[in-house]
């Protein structure tokens, strides 16, 4: 039952409650704050931009890595690092930077037993820039502003040069790659173009899901539509199990799965009309690649799965005698060159080759402690997102949801580097950026939305969350006695 008190009286036990007041013993007093609906971060981190010069020098190297017009990428960096120290918030070191550094030390130790230290060298100054351009992109991206900034801007500059490029050479200038679609530089190259094609996809379908109207979204749909043609248009096997594999994680995360299932199937009518014939003929032949006596089938006695598959047992009997300190980053293919002579291997693996995988390639350079750092870094990031994720989900649906697709382009993206040597390709490691920025903006959302529930004090001090879900005023609450 409730007691009041005496206007003037006052509660020392409960000096936080009204005057006229008083709770007796195992009484409740409820502070009521209005819930926080699920999906929307209204007042949460903040969706204006908050210029910086780190941001600036990071936008410009955006610009140089994609659009190759502008020789400033080592400017820009100096630019962003200088604004890092100028800087009035505290620099970030996240996890997977750390993994990265393990990375790049043991790289370094283990490339002075190389028999090629003229190759290794180069190759440890590309991963420390990539590895400056992390910490550069980490302390970039800090606010929810920034965040979409980067992935507008990055899928502009991407629209605006690789994927344009890559369609004007196919349909008007006819310069491709045996029917397969190209551009230049980093992008010359259909099975890196559709690799990163990939994690450009789940970026638009990212901003999709966040934008409800406006001319980002508006372009995030027209993203949506024309960089899954693109992938289908570089006829890369392997990009396109990548694909499959984000559609199916991202049909797994919807509540309206019909719904789901009618949209990309009608997309995909679509992009089935407008293709050309022969990218469905060279997709058609991964039926045959399930086992090594079909490999001749898939295209040819000569063709790139039987010599991926030579190049492959290649890169085995490399691992296999170099299983710790492995032949040096950045000496594979010199090393691919003189055991690809051996008489046990078919002569379609002879030459300077790559090793056609990711891990195969990090495995071959840098042993198994290389991949094992390796992974520490791409795992430490996605198993952040994930557990961000279960937590955002039911409370913060629209976070739950953009993690979700961003996971999926993740994994997609390492499905098809199975198949691809693409370990220190940019886009992959900024991708990785963006998700632990995203994971840090939205835990400290949650810590807002679970903020505004309802609390219950008793009476003792000790606060129980739950109960009434919306109200204005201070109550007290009393239990029978």
């Amino acid at each position: 039952m409730r007691t009041l008190v005496p206007r003037g009286s006052t509660n020392s036990a409960h000096p936080s409650l009204a005057p006229d007041v008083r709770l007796a013993p195992g009484a409740i007093r409820a502070s009521v704050r209005q819930a926080a609906r699920p999906g929307s971060p209204t007042r949460l981190s903040g969706s204006g931009v908050r210029w910086t010069l780190t941001l600036v020098g990071f936008l410009l190297y955006l610009l140089v890595i994609t659009s190759y017009r502008l020789p400033l990428g080592d400017i820009a960096i100096a630019i962003a690092l200088g604004g890092i120290v100028l800087q009035d918030t505290a620099v970030r070191f996240p996890a997977y930077l750390g993994w990265l550094t393990a990375f790049l030390i043991w790289a370094a130790v283990a490339g002075i037993q190389t028999a090629f230290p003229d190759l290794v060298g180069p190759q440890l100054v590309t991963v420390l820039k990539m590895s400056l351009i992390v910490f550069v992109a980490a302390n970039a991206i800090q606010t929810r502003g920034q965040a979409r900034l980067f992935m507008v801007f990055f899928l502009g500059c991407f629209a605006l040069f690789p994927l344009r490029g890559a369609m004007f050479n196919f349909f008007f200038y006819h310069n491709d790659m045996e029917g397969r679609a190209i551009w230049n530089y980093l992008y010359s190259n259909p099975n890196d173009l559709g690799a990163i094609a990939l994690l450009q996809l789940s970026m638009a379908v990212a901003l999709l899901v966040s934008e409800k109207k406006g001319w980002v979204r508006w372009s995030a749909l027209a993203g949506v539509i024309v960089i899954p043609m693109l992938i289908l248009m570089t006829q890369s096997r392997g990009v396109f199990l990548g694909l499959v594999v984000f559609l199916a994680i991202a049909f797994a995360g919807q509540r309206r799965r019909f719904r789901f299932v009618v949209i990309v199937g009608t997309r995909a009518l679509i992009l089935a009309a407008l293709a050309p014939a022969d990218v469905w003929g060279r997709l058609g032949t991964m039926r045959h690649a399930t086992s090594t006596s079909t490999l001749d089938q898939v295209d040819g006695e000569d063709g790139s799965a039987r010599q991926r598959y030579e190049i492959w047992r290649v890169a085995f009997k490399i691992i296999g005698d170099h299983p710790i300190a492995g032949v040096g980053l950045g000496a594979y293919k010199v090393n691919h060159e003189r055991y690809a002579l051996d008489p046990e291997f078919n002569p379609t693996a002879q030459g300077g080759r790559d090793t056609h995988s990711l891990y195969f390639n990090v495995l071959a350079e840098t042993g198994y402690p290389g991949l094992v750092l390796y992974l520490g870094m791409v795992l430490s990031v996605g198993i952040a997102a994930e557990r961000t994720r279960r937590q955002c989900k039911g409370v913060y649906d629209s976070a739950a949801r953009q993690l979700l697709l961003l996971e999926a382009g993740l994994v997609a993206f390492l499905a098809a580097a199975i198949f691809g040597s693409l370990p220190y390709l940019p886009h992959f490691l900024l991708h990785l950026v963006l998700l632990n920025a995203l994971v840090i903006l939205y835990r400290r959302d949650l810590k807002v939305i679970k903020g505004r529930r309802p609390v219950q004090q008793r009476s003792d001090g000790r606060l129980h969350r739950g109960g009434i879900r919306s109200g204005v005023v201070r109550t007290a609450i009393s239990r029978p006695e």
